[in-house]
C-alpha cells in the first residue's frame, strides 16, 4: 500500500484541501480522507485533479490527422472527409493498428486519458476477410501493452441507408450481419484483458434497423455500456425524419428504453423535446468538439443541456489533437461563439467553467466506459494528474484558477499523469518508432 498527501484535489464533490489518500494492492483508491494531515511517510504532491476518461475513439484515425486539410470539391463536408477516411480505412492490416494504436494510447496517458471506449468498425481482416477478430486483438492487445484501461465497443455496421440500401465496396470489411455480430462479441468478451470491458455499439440509426438492435439487445444485453451515432450531421437528420417522421433521438426513445447505459455519440443536433429526453433519461451525452469543429458537424446545445442537469461525456474522436484540456476549451469556446455570451458551461455547483466541464465530463465518462475511473475516490483506480503550481502561469492562483488557466490559457500543459500512483513515462523509443515504420508502410 502507498500512502499520498494532496494539498489540493478535485474530487467527485469538488475541490477539497489536504486529501490523504491511500492505494491497496491492486491499484485502487482504498481511501480518501480530507482536511488530514501529512505525515512523514507521505507522497507529497501540490495541485490534483482527476484523470479523463476518453469516451470515444477510432484509433487508426490518428494515422491520417492533418492529412485531410485540403479543398476536394466546392462544398467540402464531413461526407467528403467520410470518402478519405475510407480509403485510408481499408489499407490499414493487423499489425499496423497495433501499432498505431499503441502509439495513439501512449499519446493519450500523456495527455491525461487514462481509459479509452474504442469504437471499432474494421472488423474484417486485410488479407482475411472471413477473419473478424484479428482486428479487434491488435487494439486489445496495445491497451494492454500500454496501460490504458479499455472499454472495446465492436460495432454493428449492416447498411449504407435508413432505407436499407446495402453498403458499398468501399464499406464492406465493416460489415456484419447480427449473427455475426454476436458470435464475435461472445467471442472477444473471453479474450480480454482483466483492466478492460466491452459494450454493445451500433453505428446509427442510419447504418442498422431497428429490429437489428433489437435482435443484438436481445441476446447480449445484460447492462453493459451501449453506444451509438446519434445525430453528428444535419443531413442524417433529415434522412431520418423523411423516412420515419422522427428525429434520430425521438427515433431511438421511442424503439428503447434508454437509460443511464446508454451513450449517444455526436448528440449535436438536438431540439428541446431531445434535450429533454436524454437529460430525464440518464442517458449521456457523448461530445468530441476538436473532431466536431474539424469537419463541420455544429455546436452542441451546451447551455440547455447544463441547465437540465444533463450527463456529458468527451472523446477525442478521430484524434486531430490528442488533449482533454483543449477539448473542453473548444467546447466551451463553440458556444461562446454561437451564444454570443461568456461563462455557458457554470451553475451555483461550480461557477468555474473548468472544474464544472473537468468534473462532469469524469463522471459521464465513467459511465460510458463502465470501469472504475470516476476519479479521485475509493475503489477507482488510483490514477490522478499532478499539476506543476511553481509553473510561471500559475503563479498565485486559486485551485479553480489553475484548472481554468490550464484550459484556457496554456498550451503547454504543466502537469503529469500518474497511474496507479505512479508517473506516466514518456511514450517509449520502440513505440516511436514501430509508429514511424507504420506511417511509411501507409504513406
Amino acid at each position: 500500500m502507498k500512502n499520498y498527501f494532496f494539498k489540493q484535489a478535485l474530487l467527485p464533490d469538488g475541490w477539497q484541501s489536504n486529501v490523504r489518500i491511500h492505494v491497496d494492492a491492486n491499484g485502487l483508491f482504498s481511501a480518501v480522507d480530507t482536511n488530514c494531515k501529512a505525515k512523514s511517510s507521505d507522497n507529497m504532491l501540490d495541485c490534483v485533479i482527476p484523470t479523463m476518461p476518453n469516451y470515444h475513439s477510432h484509433v487508426f484515425q490518428r494515422a491520417m490527422a492533418g492529412l485531410t486539410e485540403y479543398k476536394t470539391s466546392d462544398n467540402d463536408s464531413f461526407w467528403s472527409w467520410r470518402d478519405l477516411m475510407y480509403q485510408y480505412a481499408n489499407q490499414i492490416d493487423a499489425d499496423q493498428l497495433y501499432h498505431i494504436a499503441c502509439y495513439a494510447y501512449s499519446e493519450m496517458l500523456q495527455a491525461g486519458y487514462s481509459s479509452v471506449c474504442e469504437f471499432h468498425y474494421i472488423h474484417r481482416d486485410l488479407s482475411d476477410r472471413n477473419n473478424t477478430e484479428n482486428m479487434s486483438l491488435a487494439i486489445i492487445k496495445a491497451a494492454h501493452d500500454v496501460g490504458i484501461a479499455l472499454t472495446l465497443l465492436p460495432v454493428l455496421y449492416t447498411q449504407a441507408h435508413i432505407d436499407g440500401s446495402p453498403l458499398n465496396e468501399i464499406q464492406q470489411r465493416f460489415k456484419l450481419n447480427t449473427d455475426e455480430y454476436i458470435e464475435l462479441y461472445r467471442s472477444l468478451e473471453k479474450q480480454l484483458y482483466p483492466e478492460q470491458n466491452m459494450g454493445i455499439c451500433f453505428h446509427s440509426l442510419r447504418a442498422v434497423s431497428i429490429e437489428q438492435i433489437k435482435t443484438v439487445l436481445d441476446e447480449l444485453n445484460v447492462g453493459q455500456p451501449i453506444h451509438i451515432h446519434i445525430s453528428e450531421q444535419t443531413a442524417e437528420v433529415e434522412q431520418i425524419v423523411e423516412h420515419t417522421n422522427m428525429r434520430p433521438v425521438e427515433l431511438l426513445f421511442h424503439h428503447f428504453d434508454v437509460n443511464k447505459n446508454w451513450c449517444l455519440v455526436h448528440a449535436t443536433h438536438l431540439n428541446d423535446k431531445e434535450i429533454k429526453l436524454i437529460t430525464q433519461s440518464k442517458a449521456t451525452a457523448g461530445i468530441c468538439p476538436m473532431t466536431e469543429a474539424n469537419l463541420g458537424d455544429g455546436v452542441f446545445p451546451l447551455s440547455q443541456f447544463v441547465k437540465q442537469n444533463g450527463r456529458l461525456a468527451i472523446g477525442s474522436d478521430s484524434h486531430i489533437l490528442i488533449n482533454p484540456f483543449q477539448e473542453l476549451q473548444i467546447l466551451e469556446y463553440s458556444q461562446r461563439l454561437h451564444l454570443q455570451q461568456r461563462v455557458i458551461a457554470s451553475n451555483s455547483y461550480a461557477q468555474n467553467v473548468g472544474t464544472m466541464l473537468w468534473n462532469q465530463s469524469v463522471q459521464g465518462g465513467n459511465l460510458s466506459c463502465q470501469l472504475p475511473v470516476a476519479g479521485i475516490a475509493k475503489n477507482q483506480q488510483a490514477n490522478w494528474i499532478s499539476i506543476d503550481t511553481c509553473h510561471a502561469m500559475l503563479t498565485h492562483l486559486t485551485r479553480v484558477q489553475i484548472l481554468d488557466t490550464l484550459i484556457f490559457a496554456n498550451n503547454q500543459i504543466p502537469a503529469q499523469t500518474y497511474l496507479i500512483g505512479e508517473k506516466v513515462n514518456q511514450l517509449s523509443g520502440i513505440i516511436e518508432e514501430n509508429y514511424k515504420n507504420t506511417l511509411k508502410s501507409l504513406r
